[in-house]
């Protein structure tokens, strides 16, 4: 598998670019429109290319356009056939039960907070600095992301759902995941990462700021004075709730001129009639919680930014130690009592997305690895210099207040665990298969500095 070296975080500064204007010349008659007495679901043909599609979901009007034979939920969301099915039934009077499991399968969020991915491949239409500048974009987006979420993105091998990237015509992404799809994301602004990092938030579920059901507590949307054809960019979403206050400092969040038919006079202001700009040069506070709280519950503890003690929930009074102190290939790694010396403290790197090599401070230059790359239950844990193998890199599971649970990259059904779940001094650290809600594979990180 083609593996990447991690690389700086880049930061640029850009604006997402909007498609152009539409002719005004077919609107839906919101004058018209009476609660309760709106049709569910109706539909007219805007221009020869796109049919706007109009649901009403609990009283929520939500707009799909239907272009070219791609359902756009936003000038920049896709959604998939199935999605579009979802919304025709929701504005139909289903019963209760099946409107929740539509609801709860409408956006999905990716397995264990693992985002598999794929480069993209330069089709020749970039130049060898424009290709590099495009995969450390790419690159950039997923650190932030990564940097204080609970979201990891691994490079893909054989799984048939992950994201990929294409440079295009304007800036787009599926949203969520779904069974057995690749997630191309399409981007005009492929050298701006926080553009890009928006359209990956998309494929991990997250919708704008300003379709959050409350938006209306916070700024005033009058969809007159949207283009015609561009008010889906105003959908008030009826399936999540928004975390936190209203983020008018969201990565997410559109201008007050978004898609005006006279930018002086804008479709969105703050209650008191206040204009804002949207940001694309950050993520915001609410960004970061917003993420870790779709992809809850998990402890965003910043690895990289201290020394740690690996403890286990089966004794607070026992941590990971080098055996003897020693610093030579192959010392084995064992559970002892706890103490001050360096044998107990570890430092955690990141080398690629998704995956951490853990330093000993006896000697930083050795780290845990699976003994042999050995994938039989009971392989130790040994400390060994540092070769770049996939038996020293090890994927965190962060399994919030149980703590972190380690899979080695040469076989990701292999955790790491206490041999036997016993806690005397000199049990030996070893991989297993896995055992769902295996205290012996579960452990605590305890910041040292």
């Amino acid at each position: 598998m083609k593996r990447r070296p991690l690389l700086s975080l880049t930061i640029f500064f850009g604006c997402l670019v909007f498609c152009g204007a539409c002719k005004r010349e077919i609107r839906t008659p919101y004058e018209d429109e009476k609660a309760g007495n709106e049709a569910q679901y109706s539909s007219h043909r805007l221009n020869d290319s796109t049919i706007i599609h109009r649901f009403v979901v609990d009283g929520t009007v939500n707009f799909v356009n239907e272009t070219n034979g791609l359902y756009y939920y936003s000038d920049d969301i896709v959604l998939t056939p199935e999605q579009f099915g979802m919304l025709k039934h929701l504005s139909s009077h289903l019963p209760t039960t099946q409107r929740s499991t539509i609801t709860q399968r409408f956006i999905q969020t990716w397995p264990n907070g693992v985002v598999y991915y794929r480069l993209p491949v330069n089709d020749g239409s970039l130049t060898s600095t424009q290709y590099g500048n495009f995969l450390r974009t790419i690159d950039s987006a997923f650190n932030v992301i990564e940097s204080r979420t609970p979201v990891r993105f691994v490079e893909r091998s054989t799984q048939a759902e992950y994201i990929t990237f294409v440079k295009s015509t304007g800036n787009s992404s599926p949203l969520g995941w779904s069974k057995n799809r690749v997630n191309t994301i399409q981007l005009y602004n492929y050298t701006h990462p926080y553009i890009t990092a928006h359209e990956i938030m998309h494929s991990l579920g997250i919708k704008h700021e300003q379709c959050r059901p409350d938006r209306d507590q916070y700024v005033v949307v009058d969809l007159s004075k949207v283009e015609a054809g561009k008010e889906h960019n105003y959908n008030i979403a009826f399936d999540y709730a928004g975390e936190g206050p209203f983020d008018f400092g969201s990565v997410m969040l559109y201008s007050s001129t978004s898609f005006a038919i006279d930018s002086d006079d804008p479709p969105m202001t703050r209650l008191d009639g206040s204009t804002f700009v949207g940001q694309r040069s950050r993520l915001s506070e609410g960004d970061f919680a917003g993420i870790t709280h779709l992809y809850a519950p998990f402890n965003t503890a910043a690895l990289t930014n201290g020394i740690y003690r690996i403890g286990t929930p089966l004794s607070s009074a026992k941590s990971f130690d080098i055996q003897g102190g020693r610093t030579d290939n192959g010392t084995p790694v064992i559970l002892y009592s706890n103490h001050t010396g360096k044998n107990q403290q570890f430092l955690f790197r990141k080398v690629e997305h998704g995956y951490f090599i853990i330093k000993s401070m006896v000697d930083t230059s050795k780290v845990l690895t699976v003994r042999s790359a050995g994938t039989a239950n009971g392989t130790v844990v040994e400390l060994k210099a540092y070769a770049g193998t996939d038996a020293q890199k090890w994927y965190l599971y962060n399994l919030g207040n149980n703590g972190f649970g380690f899979s080695p990259k040469h076989a990701s059904s292999l955790r790491l665990e206490i041999k036997g779940g016993q806690t005397s001094d000199l049990t030996p650290i070893v991989v297993g298969a896995v055992s769902d809600n295996a205290t012996k594979q579960q452990f605590v990180l305890t910041k040292l500095n």
